[in-house]
């Protein structure tokens, strides 16, 4: 039998402070982008009013979802408990670490004048994805603390050069997000440590994948597979890539390529990129837009036992025959985006994409 189990957890610094029972859970991990979560915590007298509001007590505490000693998701506590007189519940909504990449400044909060403020990172995509968070979580005074539960990788190594600007007052996720775009693939793995707290542990690279493949007959009788469906999404395709760099007006550096094989209409796209001072990198980060966007993103969606070991960051391998719309054979995706809702049937619903994609 499943066995479920709900902490409240100190979102600074990851230390596990209590059990507590829920009576619903529902959440979402996804790759290279945030996944929000629900629960139902129950009045039930297993704390005292006070105590209750402490464990969930919202930006600075987190609830981690476990299954069989399993962490499913970590998401903070993202507003006060949502009460209604007459019902037997609190509904808490939670946010996991991308939320708060948000609302965390990229920059060395030690500057006595953020605007006067600068520094060159030289690397991989990684190692800047990596700095920007180090400045975001270790840089900065000892008050209003700044700590984030997230074990970071080791340093990558890369030809990447670019100067970050305090006037730009960009946000942890601002330039992660440009990060992303570029092709760089992060993923925060809920976990506990060997202390016994709760931390993200961060898994990227450029087409990031867990190195695990599992296989579906999607079409076969007493498939594994349930509800398959496929969607599709055409909003960024682009097949004239425009990127503007460092400088202003008529000094501005600008690079941009086009794909004149594209089967589509002009559709341009114009990206800011005013960290970057050489005109090489924006020629191929135009270029990358081209392979990224160069066609519409069709995602597959389906359900699997609960107990199922897929995960975020698999590559999947699914196999049709005969149906009216799939073509036949082997198809390879990479899992997307994992997401469950308890109590209800004990399945977890999967959604895939190929690699790249808009």
């Amino acid at each position: 039998m499943t066995l479920w189990q709900a902490y409240s957890c100190d979102a600074i610094t990851g230390k596990q402070i209590d059990r507590i029972p829920f009576s619903a859970f529902s959440y979402a991990r996804l790759l290279s982008a945030g996944g929000d979560g629900q629960a139902a915590v129950p009045l039930d007298g297993t704390f005292t009013k006070t105590e209750l509001r402490s464990l969930l007590q919202p930006l600075s505490r987190m609830l981690v979802l476990e299954r069989d000693g399993v962490v499913e998701y970590m998401g903070t506590v993202a507003h006060p408990p949502k009460y209604v007189r007459g019902q037997s519940t609190v509904s808490v909504q939670l946010e996991d670490v991308w939320a708060r990449f948000l609302r965390r400044g990229g920059w060395d909060h030690t500057a006595p004048n953020v605007e006067k403020w600068e520094t060159t990172v030289t690397g991989s995509l990684r190692d800047h994805a990596v700095a920007v968070i180090r400045r975001g979580r270790d840089e900065g005074p000892v008050l209003p603390e700044m700590g984030l539960p997230i074990s970071l990788p080791a340093v990558q190594s890369g030809s990447v050069a670019r100067t970050y600007y305090g006037y730009h007052v960009e946000m942890v996720g601002d330039v992660l997000q440009d990060l992303l775009d570029e092709g760089l693939d992060v993923y925060f793995q809920p976990r506990w440590i060997s202390n016994g707290d709760s931390d993200w542990l961060m898994r990227s690279d450029i087409g990031w994948s867990s190195g695990v493949t599992r296989e579906f007959f999607v079409t076969a009788d007493l498939s594994e597979v349930a509800g398959f469906s496929e969607s599709g999404d055409a909003s960024r395709v682009t097949n004239n890539a425009r990127y503007v760099g460092e400088g202003s007006e008529v000094d501005m550096l600008v690079r941009s390529n086009r794909n004149t094989a594209s089967p589509y209409p002009l559709l341009d796209k114009t990206t800011q990129a005013k960290n970057v001072s050489d005109v090489a990198q924006l020629s191929a980060m135009a270029n990358q837009d081209l392979t990224m966007y160069g066609a519409p993103t069709i995602q597959w969606e389906f359900s699997v036992l609960g107990d199922s070991p897929v995960d975020v960051g698999d590559t999947v391998r699914l196999h049709f025959d005969g149906d009216p719309w799939i073509p036949d054979g082997w198809h390879t995706r990479r899992v997307v985006k994992v997401a469950v809702s308890v109590p209800g049937p004990d399945v977890k619903t999967i959604s895939v994409q190929p690699a790249g994609g808009a």
